[in-house]
């Protein structure tokens, strides 16, 4: 049992989203993502394979405890139970429909209610899962190991095998690491190189000149997949980059938004897992860090001197990717912490594609919410379709400025640009154009 000298302090990351809900609400940190199974699945042991990751997953199963101004973890909170629901009767579209409606209730940090989960039936070989999580408990990585691990533990259950994987890393051990970073001279170190390259005129600037009712909020996503002849043309450009196919895609977004804006000078917020070489590569638990990033062009480059440009400007941050973003907010010179944002746009690439299949069902995932919103992000992920695997690009918008079909209309314009410069590469990024603009 923990004492009071025992107690965990929150990790940065923690830290920052526990503020965030108590100055914002729960809701715009509700994350959650649907699964949907075709197949002789047995659900019995399905379920027997959620419960036993769930046991396994130790960061989800504590509260937060205020004590003299400082916030503690206590790991004293049970396993939750799981919801059963018949959504037979729905179509596809209610069906999203009921899930963005299960998204909403509010989750009670000081209970360690940072989870739930509902089983849904949907026909005789075909179910539901729905799963959600504070974003103080999971990042996106976070839930790729958690569902990947159901996989592993149901196979094993029905096979009577070994588990493929081993377990998840005990949480205590990503602590111990960002302590020991913490009290290295490494981390003074990084945060001088943000305030040597973000401070004063080279502070970030919002993008948007009106103030919304909710500043930070959830919001609707547009979301499809890159046509193929397209892809094929990128991953041919990013085989001769030796580069990843999605940073093709990442470089051609920020051309776009820095049309939209007018400012060559526009941030982007990129995240950064942060985890590698760290416990937190097999603990589900929140470790992404969403760091500022220029592309800072001159306008003059042509499609290949974006995407090399747009890798450089990775190469020059990675090295410094531990300070974290909630602290630097307060480390930069001549920026308002709280009147200000640290970046523009998120751009995000998701590049761990769940299986397809196994055991002879099908397997394919939809994200209801990916968190708190400013303006407008972007996401691109890596997909199994049919055995092939593609790229899928969502566009997500703060609902007080945007719907799902201006979504679309957004996501066709920006894909009607990065085709143009596929199929033209010699193009500059000046001589492209835009023709739907951003709201101001």
């Amino acid at each position: 049992m923990q004492t009071t000298d025992t107690l965990a302090p929150l990790t940065r990351a923690q830290h920052s989203m526990w503020k965030g809900h108590h100055h914002h609400g729960s809701y715009p940190f509700h994350t959650a993502e649907w699964l949907v199974i075709e197949g002789p699945l047995n659900r019995e042991l399905f379920h027997q394979a959620i419960e036993l990751t769930l046991k396994e997953a130790k960061a989800l199963h504590w509260r937060a405890l205020e004590k003299d101004g400082k916030v503690y973890r206590v790991d004293d909170v049970a396993l939750r139970p799981p919801q059963f629901s018949d959504l037979s009767h729905l179509d596809e579209q209610a069906i999203l429909d009921w899930a963005d409606l299960a998204v909403e209730p509010p989750f009670d940090l000081s209970v360690g209610h940072l989870y739930d989960y509902t089983f849904a039936h949907l026909d005789e070989q075909k179910y539901g899962l729905f799963f959600r999580a504070h974003h103080v408990a999971l990042d996106g990585y976070a839930y790729g190991l958690m569902i990947n691990r159901f996989l592993d533990y149901y196979q094993s259950l029905k096979n009577d095998s070994e588990l493929k994987n081993k377990s998840f890393d005990h949480f205590e051990k990503f602590l111990a690491d960002e302590q020991r970073y913490l009290a290295s001279p490494k981390a003074e170190k990084d945060l001088q190189f943000w305030r040597d390259n973000f401070s004063n005129e080279l502070a970030p600037k919002k993008r948007l000149k009106r103030k919304l009712k909710q500043p930070f909020y959830q919001g609707p996503r547009y979301e499809d997949v890159i046509d193929w002849d397209t892809q094929q043309e990128m991953n041919a450009l990013a085989a001769e980059l030796k580069l990843p196919s999605a940073m093709v895609v990442m470089a051609v977004m920020m051309s776009y938004l820095v049309k939209q804006s007018g400012d060559h000078q526009q941030c982007f917020g990129v995240p950064f897992m942060s985890r590698l070489g760290t416990a937190a590569m097999r603990t589900p638990c929140l470790v992404m860090n969403i760091l500022p990033l220029r592309l800072a062009g001159t306008g003059q480059e042509n499609l290949k001197e974006t995407v090399q440009l747009l890798a450089q400007r990775f190469n020059q941050i990675r090295p410094h990717q531990n300070s974290y973003f909630e602290q630097m907010r307060f480390e930069l010179e001549g920026f308002d912490p709280l009147e200000n944002i640290l970046f523009g746009p998120i751009v995000n690439w998701i590049p761990y594609p769940l299986p397809e299949q196994f055991e002879g069902c099908r397997l394919t995932k939809t994200t209801i919410s990916a968190g708190p919103i400013e303006d407008f992000d972007i996401a691109i992920t890596n997909k199994f379709v049919d055995g092939v695997e593609r790229l899928y690009l969502a566009v997500d918008g703060h609902k007080e400025l945007y719907n799902v079909e201006s979504l679309g209309e957004y996501w066709h314009d920006f894909m009607r640009m990065l085709c143009l410069w596929i199929q033209h590469p010699e193009l500059k990024a000046n001589q492209l154009e835009i023709q739907k603009k951003l709201p101001d």
